[in-house]
């Protein structure tokens, strides 16, 4: 399952160069662990949420929350699989200080899985009170229109 998912995320680059470049980017990123950004300037980081826990963020943006992805598949098999989901859910929202933004594609292109595939958002997502959301609907730039 590993390996048909590294597959499908090599699938998206143009060349095994650009691949490698991702993937040397990646390894830096956990290289890092968990030092503090200087608070002097004005930074960029990129982590996962395990790469995130015990540290916060004047904003933190949490991305692609479909479905299927967040809560992975797999995990919706076992009830505790989900629950632990459900608990990096929550250690991903709990890192912002000032502002939370969450989204998900409403299209996703699978590349070698068929093309395009709509997607839902994360189950997660509904559980969040409805007073606590302000929704946007973005229209993206699409480099094949």
């Amino acid at each position: 399952e590993d390996l048909k998912q590294l597959a499908s995320f090599a699938l998206q680059f143009k060349s095994t160069g650009d691949f490698l470049t991702q993937l040397a980017l990646l390894t830096n990123l956990e290289a890092e662990g968990d030092r503090p950004a200087a608070r002097d300037t004005e930074q960029v980081r990129l982590s996962t949420i395990d790469q995130a826990k015990g540290l916060e963020f004047d904003a933190v943006f949490v991305i692609m929350l479909c479905d299927g992805l967040f809560p992975s598949a797999r995990s919706l098999d076992r009830v505790e699989d989900e629950e632990e989901e459900r608990r990096l859910f929550y250690v991903a929202i709990t890192r912002a200080r000032n502002e939370l933004y969450l989204s998900y594609p409403l299209v996703r292109v699978t590349a070698g899985y068929g093309g395009d595939v709509i997607q839902q958002p994360s189950r997660f997502l509904r559980e969040i009170p409805g007073v606590l959301v302000e929704e946007w609907n973005l229209q993206s730039f699409s480099p094949y229109r």
